[in-house]
């Protein structure tokens, strides 16, 4: 089809970059048209020329004069007409230059690295969960997840919004590339409210140097403040663009090794080949495909004449792989030196984001190593549709790496070897292990309540003990194989009689107080410290009950050992559903509420008790749902100052106390980095924490004397911690 509207405009549509050659690997379509018309043109989204030969390309690149970008650069548009141009990508000089200045701090080597602790987590805890499934869908499980958590860690908001980002950002291009006009406007007012909600947040905290959010309110750009809507613009630029190529980036690092096991032997050989390899993976499969431009007069590039207000694609990809740049342009050399590729832009656009999006690659990989033997492909992948380009669907089989201790297994503080002496199955998909010190050495005294952690792959788990407090010679755990958990039951699950693993001196956060009576409260495999408690509410002569909840009866662990007597119910759910909590506790009015199991079960016996003005302990495996959630005053970036060490120390966004102290040579014990286990605990000396554990209750929060500093932050600029 060919269409005239002004003459010496040629207009005849040479590709369709919706086409599904195009959209499953362009390679082959990019090497034709830089052979036949390396300048082409498609009337896809208004018409739009792409330039593909790689001198062209940086030509265009460098000239930004020409090829100007405060037009908007997404083909199509991912904000819609009614929204403006999205800083610093969509602005030209001078003003990017003065958004570039304000912005690029917060994106150096040194910045990224301070939150690289926290993105290991990040991967650690995903990946675990992928590989301990033996086989799973690495996209929606890893690289989809990731980016979006590491962008709230940077920008400081909470994680628990990372999965609403991601949504809102795919639905947004999604209508965007369909035409629906009414869903994209309705997307992205979505996410322009949740924009102005981040931005109302910290206007109410002090200025602060450190977060990228403070500084877009309160510096200036081009001698002037930015005003709500240009600061939401920046924003709205990192919730579509901080982690869509990087999802990619990391899908096609993954399928690479995955299918090319020879080049995997060759970097757990040697590690030091990791950071070429995914420059040269990115090369050959660039995340981002293009990007766009407006032409700033009539320019003609390779005979072909583009007018002035034409919007035109610069094709890294297709640069990536010209023969007349590249030596094996196909080829993935994963030691290839040097490598100055194009996979996030070049020139002054080149991606404001790539440091952190490379520190998410080789650390993403790295533990990917660290964590198996081997993984391989055991599916089809399917492909990403223009304008990204990486796996959609990535079936992947892993070979973990035992939890068995290592002969030369070195012990950190507070840590003990232990002998797994026998392994019973107790309930279906639940294990008892009974545990005793290989050195033969007392264990030391614990109370009902109490919880070890099981020290897997370089992450621990916590379980709670379910023996005898008064054996001194063994632990008791009870697991159940969560095949949704993130990855720590299924290797307790393998472990076998003799085997030794590592764990940790028991902690409690779930005491049993002294009472006039107890009702005790279970749902699955939350039984395991109530059997302690049981034990010691009889010793102490105290009234006690028990309702255990359950699915089926086969489900339910120690169910022998505790049916027929009187004051134990048993509530079977697939058989009479879930049961009336008040009802229950109503039976026994005064008597303080001990609950343990779900996330949800306990989220609802919580609130149960508030509502009847119950005395509620328990404790939480998983994080309390909002407790992450920033409190309002909550400042990212702040103050910490060591007492008893004699440090000042700098938290910035993204940030936790923790890693920040680490830093600074002083290591504070953790294990969960959820706020959960308790290991953390700090008394505060001065300031007020911004609390966002599960562990304090309302009442000790209150206090402010304590915190838990793997999670928590300040609101106040100056934080002084008993350490």
């Amino acid at each position: 089809m060919t269409t005239e509207t002004r003459p010496g405009i040629d207009r005849t549509v040479d590709w369709d970059p919706l086409s599904p050659e195009n959209n499953a690997d362009p390679v082959c379509v990019h090497a034709r048209l830089r052979a036949e018309c390396p300048v082409a043109y498609t009337d896809h989204f208004g018409g739009f020329w792409t330039l593909l030969k790689h001198d062209d390309v940086i030509a265009a690149a460098e000239d930004t004069a020409t090829f100007v970008s405060g037009r908007k650069v997404t083909i199509p548009d991912t904000v819609g007409p009614d929204r403006p141009p999205r800083p610093p990508l969509e602005t030209d000089p001078p003003l990017h230059t003065a958004y570039r200045t304000l912005l690029n701090r917060f994106f150096t080597p040194a910045r990224i690295k301070r939150i690289e602790p926290a993105i290991r987590r990040t991967a650690r805890e995903l990946l675990g969960a992928c590989i301990a499934d033996g086989e799973a869908e690495v996209v929606s499980r890893l690289t989809f997840p990731m980016p979006a958590q590491v962008l709230c860690i940077f920008l400081g908001i909470s994680v628990e919004d990372a999965a609403n980002i991601k949504d809102m950002a795919n639905r947004a291009l999604k209508a965007a590339m369909s035409g629906d006009k009414a869903l994209h406007k309705a997307v992205n007012d979505q996410a322009y409210a949740y924009v102005d909600k981040v931005i109302d947040a910290r206007r109410k905290t002090p200025y602060d140097p450190d977060d990228v959010v403070s500084a877009l309110i309160h510096e200036e750009v081009g001698g002037r403040r930015l005003d709500h809507d240009e600061i939401a613009a920046v924003l709205r630029l990192f919730l579509q663009a901080g982690h869509g190529t990087t999802t990619n980036g990391i899908g096609s690092v993954i399928r690479y090794f995955a299918s090319h096991p020879e080049d995997q032997r060759r970097v757990r050989e040697n590690p030091a080949l990791i950071a070429p390899a995914i420059e040269e993976i990115l090369r050959l499969w660039t995340p981002a495909r293009a990007l766009g431009r407006t032409a700033s007069r009539d320019v003609t590039v390779s005979g072909r004449t583009i007018p002035e207000g034409g919007k035109l694609l610069l094709m890294w990809h297709s640069a990536n792989r010209d023969a007349d740049h590249w030596d094996r342009p196909d080829d993935c050399v994963i030691d290839r030196q040097p490598n100055p590729h194009y996979a996030f832009g070049h020139g002054i656009h080149t991606c404001l984001g790539a440091p952190i999006a490379r520190a998410e690659l080789r650390i993403a990989l790295e533990e990917l190593l660290a964590l198996t033997e081997d993984f391989s492909l055991c599916g089809a992948d399917e492909g990403a549709t223009y304008p990204h380009l990486g796996p959609s669907k990535l079936d992947v089989a892993f070979t973990p790496r035992t939890a068995v201790a290592p002969d030369d297994v070195v012990l950190a503080e507070g840590e003990r070897l232990m002998s797994v002496s026998a392994v019973t199955h107790v309930a279906e998909q639940v294990v008892e292990l009974s545990l005793t010190p290989v050195d033969g050495a007392p264990l030391p005294d614990w109370q009902a309540g109490a919880h070890i952690d099981v020290v897997i792959g370089g992450f621990a788990r916590s379980y709670s003990l379910a023996g005898d407090p008064a054996d001194r010679d063994a632990w008791r755990i009870a697991v159940l194989r969560d095949e949704k958990s993130r990855g720590g039951s299924v290797a307790i699950h393998r472990l076998e009689a003799g085997d030794r693993i590592v764990v940790r001196a028991p902690r409690n956060n779930f005491p049993l107080r002294d009472a006039p009576a107890y009702h005790f409260v279970a749902s699955g495999i939350g039984i395991t410290p109530m059997l302690p408690m049981i034990r010691a509410a009889k010793v102490a002569g105290r009234p006690w009950q028990l309702d255990y909840v359950g699915r089926r009866r086969e489900t339910l662990a120690y169910l022998a050992d505790l049916e027929g007597q009187d004051n134990v119910r048993v509530h079977l759910t697939s058989e009479t559903g879930r049961p009336d909590l008040a009802a229950l506790l109503a039976q026994s009015d005064g008597a303080e509420v001990y609950a343990c199991g779900s996330t949800d079960f306990l989220a609802a016996t919580e609130e149960t008790c508030k509502a009847l003005g119950r005395p509620f302990h328990t404790e939480w495996f998983a994080p309390k749902p909002g407790a992450r959630q920033a409190g309002e005053g909550a400042l990212e970036a702040f103050t910490v100052y060591l007492a008893r060490s004699d440090k000042e120390i700098e938290v910035v966004p993204g940030q936790s106390i923790i890693d920040a102290c680490a830093e600074a040579g002083v290591a504070i014990p953790t294990s969960c980095f959820e706020g959960t286990c308790g290991s953390c605990r700090c008394e505060v000396l001065e300031g007020e924490p911004d609390h966002r554990d599960s562990v304090l209750s309302e009442e000790e929060r209150a206090r402010n004397d304590q915190m838990m500093p793997c999670v928590s932050k300040s609101k106040t600029g100056r934080l002084v911690l008993n350490r």
